[in-house]
């Protein structure tokens, strides 16, 4: 029935077009207007048979785009030259070349007119009383702006908000673009807005810290569109829009890589990732499994979080053989079982302990898996001829001031010591703190924001290197392809962020201010925290490789590996027999090497 009245309205307005074209050509001279009036009627049969033919009726034309309208047009065009055609081979009926021409304009605009009309119509109808005001006049704001309007419930975008001169006072689709962006707090004001959407998929976290320091988040809602390598179908929708995040403020960037020659190298090969529970291994487990291993070994101490990351890989990637494995790294006979049962060809050691001040407290621990279990690792991978072994190092191995970071540091040193004969290719990536993940200042900081304050911050000069999670771990598939025997990499991790200001960032995201909603407290630098932490010893020389993000260290340290293992076996006595002695005589090897 729809569609029937649409194709009565539509030869409806094509005979009144026919009819005005008549008269415009004509005048009232009556006796000239009926000799001709029957080639209206014609022209009509003849569109209308066109119209139907042409597919108008099977577009729903309430969400037309442009190139809906092409369609229109060409049933319009089919059936003009359809009527001269007809008009040609008949003598019965004439029809004035000048009317046919007019009736075809007049017609084709009518009908795009009355599709105009129906889609404002609709537009018109009671918006949500939200005012949105869209940062960002591109692409993406634009189908935002029509996602807004096709939907007109969830509320009434009255702006936008650019910094491009060439498009400040102008319009898209109606709606007047301000700018520049350092006017935010003024138009927020001026025109009542209650949600600002930042559209720019492309902004990098710097630009979107500059955004976000323009608005005061107490007044209205921020949120924001995923970064453009978080956009798998390149769209911008309003069901793709979410709150801010802190990761947004600190590693929002595209990490770039060579996918295909990734590929390549794992594609096929039977994967082992240590620490698969945790956020760099369960992230490198999701990276991995898109990449085709024929076998990916889960590996982990923890049963709910290997149990965890199997369940999503078994959903996103159920083509991918898995094999989950509950063991202790540094467990030589367990271990020895993994490796005969599975062969892994590639290993990834991100297995630790990582917590500082745990470690302080725990440093037989610390020693044991993260010295101990890559021994045993690494000493597999020779015996069982594994291609590659990859150890996942951080930023506290350098200069360290910390068990954990001396016992990450002394398993650089193994590695680095190992014979270079071995068939192994051992591959170390050093990096910084990597947001969001579990136990780290992050998702600390917002429990306590949950919970009312106060904030703790140990000192406030304190920095630290952030990255996200997935531009580490992408980083760590690239300098696994360029790596070659007993290579450490060092990852770009940009500007130190200061833990004061990331603490300050955070209460301002969930709308609150600091010092008065929300209390910061200082509690002064715990066991072996450093006020600031480094990438590079002093006598490293550092190169860049083929990726900018990705650094290798030249002059890397190595010593006798028959000889780090001994001391490493004096360590082992002394943990046993004065275990308060341990983290004096770990500082000790580590400054007599």
């Amino acid at each position: 029935m729809r569609k029937f009245i649409l194709f009565s309205i539509d030869v409806g307005l094509t005979f009144f077009a026919g009819v005005v074209a008549l008269f415009v050509r004509l005048g009232f001279d009556w006796p000239e207007l009926a000799k001709y009036f029957a080639s209206i009627p014609i022209y009509c049969l003849i569109a209308s048979v066109v119209y139907i033919i042409n597919g108008t009726y099977n577009i729903v034309w309430l969400y037309a785009s442009f190139r809906d309208m092409i369609v229109l047009i060409r049933g319009s065009v089919i059936a003009y030259f359809s009527s001269v055609v007809f008009f040609h081979l008949t003598n019965s009926v004439v029809m004035p070349r000048s009317v046919g021409m007019m009736t075809f304009l007049g017609s084709a605009m009518l009908l795009m007119a009355s599709r105009f009309f129906w889609q404002w119509l609709n537009s018109v109808q009671p918006s949500g009383k939200k005012r949105v005001l869209i940062v960002g006049a591109g692409d993406a704001g634009t189908m935002l702006l029509e996602d807004f309007e096709r939907r007109p419930n969830l509320g009434k975008v009255v702006a936008f908000l650019d910094d491009s001169p060439r498009k400040i006072g102008r319009k898209i689709h109606g709606i007047p673009i301000h700018g520049p962006i350092d006017r935010a707090k003024d138009v927020i004001q001026i025109l009542k807005i209650d949600e600002v959407i930042i559209a720019i998929p492309s902004a990098t976290a710097q630009q979107m810290r500059r955004i976000v320091s323009l608005i005061d988040p107490k007044t209205v809602k921020i949120r924001t569109l995923p970064g453009i390598y978080e956009l798998t179908d390149k769209q911008a929708r309003v069901g793709y829009l979410r709150d801010l995040t802190v990761e947004d403020l600190l590693g929002r960037e595209e990490t770039k890589v060579d996918i295909e020659v990734i590929r390549t190298s794992i594609k096929g090969k039977r994967v082992l990732v240590t620490g698969a529970g945790g956020s760099i291994g369960s992230e490198l487990c999701r990276q991995l499994a898109s990449l085709e291993p024929s076998l990916l070994v889960l590996l982990g101490k923890g049963e709910n979080s290997i149990y965890q990351i199997d369940q999503e890989l078994s959903i996103k990637y159920p083509g991918i053989e898995r094999k989950r494995v509950i063991a202790d790294v540094a467990d030589t006979v367990r271990m020895e079982q993994v490796f005969v049962s599975t062969q892994p060809q590639i290993v990834f050691h991100a297995a630790a302990h990582k917590h500082v001040p745990l470690m302080e407290e725990n440093p037989y621990e610390a020693l044991r898996v993260n010295v101990f279990g890559t021994k045993v690792l690494a000493e597999l991978c020779c015996k069982y001829a594994a291609e590659k072994m990859v150890f996942i190092s951080t930023d506290k191995a350098v200069n360290p001031s910390s068990v954990m970071g001396a016992t990450k540091r002394l398993a650089e040193l193994l590695l680095l010591s190992i014979d270079s004969e071995s068939k192994t290719n051992f591959v170390i990536v050093r990096f910084g703190n990597v947001i969001g993940s579990r136990g780290s200042v992050i998702p600390k900081f917002n429990a306590q924001i949950e919970s009312g304050g106060p904030l703790t911050v140990t000192d406030p000069r304190m920095t630290r290197y952030f990255m996200s999670i997935s531009e580490a771990v992408s980083l760590i598939l690239q300098a696994t392809i360029l790596g070659t025997n007993r290579d450490l990499f060092v990852l770009d991790m940009g500007k130190p962020i200061s833990i004061d200001e990331l603490a300050r960032t955070l209460i301002i995201l969930h709308g609150l201010v600091p010092d008065q909603d929300i209390k910061i407290t200082y509690t002064g630098i715990r066991n072996g925290e450093k006020l600031t932490e480094e990438l590079f010893y002093k006598d490293e020389t550092v190169a860049p490789t083929s990726h900018p993000k990705v650094m290798i260290v030249k002059n890397r340290r190595s010593l006798n590996y028959e000889t780090l293992c001994h001391n490493l076996e004096q360590l082992s006595r002394v943990a046993i027999n004065d275990p308060d002695q341990l983290p004096h005589k770990i500082h000790d090897l580590l400054s007599s090497m």
